[in-house]
């Protein structure tokens, strides 16, 4: 097997590839924070219907979220985690995770 020379893969790796999974791990992160508060008890205030949050932003033009909209969205990002943090995510990334 021939190791890999060519610029053009070189530079997709360093500059494309790696760059991202290191956001990927990050945002797994962030989704393992949020899954923190919600099982702390927020889940609780969101019920399975369409009350809305009301949250003084419709005006600023931020779309209107329900309840529902919330649990499917935190579901939602719980499940991609599961991808985000697979090894071989992790393996191109060269900086610590908490490396700003």
């Amino acid at each position: 097997m021939a190791d890999i020379t060519d610029p053009q893969a070189i530079l997709f790796a360093n500059e494309q590839l790696r760059p991202l999974c290191e956001r990927a791990r990050a945002l797994a992160a962030e989704i393992d924070a949020m899954e923190d508060s919600w099982d702390a008890g927020i889940s609780a205030i969101f019920a399975n219907n369409a009350d809305v949050l009301v949250d003084g932003r419709a005006a600023q033009g931020v779309s209107v979220l329900t309840s529902l909209h919330i649990k499917q969205a935190g579901a939602d990002l719980l499940a991609m985690r599961a991808a985000l943090t697979d090894a071989q995510i992790s393996r191109p990334c060269v900086r610590p995770l908490n490396a700003s």
